[in-house]
């Protein structure tokens, strides 16, 4: 017995899940034990209370400084795998620098320890910077040093990620295999950046590369990528919250219990 006639993504005993068509895939819906209510868009809106000010992308220091790629997701999705994959991106930008902030990074212990695992990926520690934990509006403002920002795998950024792209900063992501490694796609995807969602690691490191060697098209992309996000459909939080009440009512119409049947969610506009 659950807790209520419909649970949605509880911590246990769910009878029904909300995804999109990135994130949960139609090919998906076998391996599902829940009903999986999937999206007309992105599966996160999201809707900042602050419209907090975008960094003058215009001036020359923006040009002149070493191409800048961060993240600032929590430690512990900086899995080996993604430290490996960030070392080699490193190695393929000569002279770029990386930023890695996250609450852990206030305490010495921290910062030791991965600086201590970089190095034996061969990353020169100067080439590193850790930052700890700010209030919510120094951490937005601290987007303005970065670049690119560099999704983990396989856990991806989430808000963090959309934390990124609101303040004119893409994310690359490597689209994997399940919910948690397909959000930077299904972000990126929605925001109309195909080009930044890779499937496999060479890739992921040739994008890189690329994207960082044209500072004036990265410029003009981080320019438009607020007001970008603003137009699309998917950064509209009437739309999504209408598209999430109609995911309800859809689950509390249909029988009690798990099931692997997909609920088509179509919300006209």
């Amino acid at each position: 017995m659950g807790p209520s006639p419909l649970s949605v993504n509880p911590p246990q005993r769910w009878s029904n899940s909300i995804g999109d068509a990135v994130v949960t895939p139609p090919e998906d819906d076998a391996l599902c034990s829940e009903r999986v209510a999937r999206l007309p868009g992105v599966v996160f809106c999201f809707a900042p209370e602050t419209d907090y000010p975008l960094p003058n992308w215009d001036a020359p220091e923006f040009l002149a400084r070493p191409i800048t790629f961060g993240s600032f997701n929590n430690v512990p999705k900086l899995t080996p795998r993604t430290l490996a994959l960030w070392a080699r991106v490193l190695s393929e930008v000569p002279g770029s620098r990386l930023v890695l902030k996250a609450p852990s990074f206030g305490d010495p212990g921290a910062v030791r320890a991965f600086s201590q695992r970089l190095a034996a990926l061969g990353v020169d520690s100067a080439r590193v910077e850790f930052r700890g934990p700010v209030g919510l509006d120094l951490m937005m403002a601290e987007y303005a040093d970065i670049d690119i920002a560099l999704d983990p795998t396989p856990y991806n950024g989430g808000t963090t990620s959309l934390q990124a792209m609101w303040m004119g900063v893409p994310v690359l992501t490597l689209h994997g295999q399940h919910f948690v490694s397909r959000m930077g796609a299904s972000f990126m995807r929605a925001a109309r950046l195909p080009d930044w969602v890779v499937t496999n690691e060479d890739d992921y490191v040739r994008m890189a590369r690329c994207m960082a060697a044209d500072r004036r098209a990265l410029l003009q992309l981080k320019r438009a990528l607020r007001g970008r996000l603003r137009a699309l459909p998917d950064w509209d939080v009437v739309a999504h919250t209408r598209a999430m009440e109609a995911a309800f009512e859809r689950m509390l119409n249909l029988p009690p219990g798990p099931g692997k049947r997909a609920v088509a969610i179509q919300v006209q506009k």
